[in-house]
């Protein structure tokens, strides 16, 4: 019988890029779940926040920019942890909130998008970054 040396050596070597690659899309779709995660409790902050607003705050031009302004902030500093520059819109029934003229609103809603960058430039270019579009909506406890 023969030895078959180097064997476990050829098998690793022609095995290892497959492996890797698989590691790389791995790691990519955590960070990518991390991101949501980050973004969903972000989101639940704010909304939370917003819906509970006093009614005369919503009602007013100027105060209902004072809240989604604060809206804005409190979202803000949830996503920092992020690193990454986030857009963050609210609305109220689907439009600003300053819009609303004296009408009560029935929902609230925030929109956050996030870039998530590659974190392998140049080893997977289908891993290329990625837009998350998150939003959250929910009743307004006022109604």
């Amino acid at each position: 019988m023969r030895r078959q040396r180097g064997i476990a050596a050829l098998e690793m070597a022609l095995i290892l890029p497959t492996l890797m690659t698989l590691l790389a899309v791995v790691l990519y779709y955590g960070r990518l779940t991390h991101h949501y995660e980050v973004v969903q409790k972000a989101l639940q902050a704010g909304t939370r926040y917003l819906s509970s607003a006093p009614l005369m705050n919503l009602k007013t031009p100027a105060l209902a920019t004072q809240e989604s302004a604060l809206t804005q902030a409190i979202v803000q500093a949830e996503l920092d942890t992020l690193g990454s520059g986030a857009a963050i819109v609210v609305a109220c029934n689907g439009v600003p909130c300053v819009l609303l003229n004296g009408v009560a609103p029935t929902e609230i809603s925030i929109t956050v998008i996030v870039d998530v960058p590659n974190i392998f430039p140049g080893y997977v270019q289908e891993l290329l970054g990625q837009r998350l579009w998150i939003s959250r909506s929910v009743r307004y406890v006022g109604n």
